[in-house]
């Protein structure tokens, strides 16, 4: 059993040290995406609410001189709340996305190298017992 652990130990030091360097690859990767993602959302969001300012205004421009002024506010009032509410849930419910993004790399080769350790440990146990 000392045989294989032998073996395994520098190479298991070696990929600790290949995973730290890929983890910093997949972390530097994720911060450009999500910098990226962010400052798009941002900038839409923003486009978005002036948007819907102006399409208000209009709005109430329109039945500014009519006896449904007041209504319509309250209309574009409720409709905002419960846009608001909705993207809410939505964004509250949402689990998956970025977690499948983050450390991909490394969880692929956590994979991979776990599959191999376990091969090795059991040619080396069994070569043990039949040794015995």
């Amino acid at each position: 059993m000392s045989w294989p652990l032998s073996r395994l130990i520098p190479a298991a030091l070696r990929h600790l040290d290949a995973y730290a360097e890929i983890a910093g690859e997949d972390a530097r990767d994720a911060v450009a995406v999500l910098i990226g993602r962010t400052l798009v959302a941002l900038l839409a969001t923003a486009a978005a609410m002036i948007s819907a300012l102006m399409i208000c205004a209009w709005i109430l421009a329109l039945t500014w001189d009519g006896p449904w002024r007041v209504w319509t506010a309250a209309g574009l009032a409720i409709a905002f709340a419960a846009a608001a509410a909705g993207i809410a849930i939505h964004l509250l419910r949402r689990r998956t996305g970025p977690r499948s993004l983050l450390f991909s790399r490394v969880r692929r080769e956590w994979h991979r190298d776990r599959d191999l350790f376990e091969r090795v440990l059991e040619s080396g146990t069994g070569d043990g017992h039949a040794a015995g």
